[in-house]
């Protein structure tokens, strides 16, 4: 999956989510999820391309952490 497109899947899904009132939640699984293609996107532009406030940017990067964290742990 191209970015573009991954970009706006995950955009989407959030949100979905947040019909469900799991849209932080489902954010944080999907930058997990995807981390490895969205390392090198600037946080900034990542949060605002997904709809969310330039502050999100700090929780795109905590995940990015998690992910690092879980594949070095194997979970």
């Amino acid at each position: 999956m191209r970015t573009s497109e991954l970009i706006e899947h995950i955009k989407s899904e959030v949100a979905q989510a947040a019909l469900d009132k799991n849209k932080d939640a489902v954010n944080m699984y999907l930058v997990v999820k995807y981390a490895n293609q969205l390392k090198d996107l600037n946080p900034i532009d990542f949060a605002l391309s997904i709809g969310r406030k330039e502050s999100y940017a700090t929780e795109f990067r905590k995940g990015l952490k998690l992910a690092v964290i879980i594949e070095e742990r194997g979970l």
